[in-house]
């Protein structure tokens, strides 16, 4: 995977929640809806470039507050989709870079951070 220079969110030193919402348009929507998996093709309004999102919940079954990851990976092509798109959420963790927001459960907010991230 291509690293995304041109893209605010990879320029930026930190990144919070807040510097999310909002920031893309969803082109496609993959697989069936799931309100634990969910998956899509992203596009960030600012600058344009691809990502690969995944909304992953983990269901605990232990008084609800159930852990929520998300992850965008930058792509270029449809081939890295459908290559992402084969993928289970466990081996989506070995591409790089990635922006992810991981919101465990007991915290109070997401932290938001990049994975693999060479500058």
């Amino acid at each position: 995977m291509k690293q995304p220079t041109q893209c605010h969110l990879w320029q930026a030193e930190t990144l919070t929640p807040d510097d999310l919402y909002g920031c893309f348009d969803t082109l496609e929507e993959f697989g069936e809806e799931d309100t634990h998996l969910r998956r899509s093709l992203m596009r960030c309004k600012s600058c344009g470039q691809l990502y690969y999102y995944e909304f992953h919940e983990w269901i605990d079954w232990t008084g609800g507050n159930d852990p929520q990851y998300r992850t965008w990976i930058p792509v270029e092509s449809r081939e890295e989709i459908d290559a992402l798109n084969q993928t289970s959420p466990l081996t989506l963790l070995k591409f790089l870079p990635r922006l992810q927001s991981d919101f465990p459960k007991d915290t109070n907010e997401p932290k938001v951070f990049w994975v693999g991230r060479e500058r």
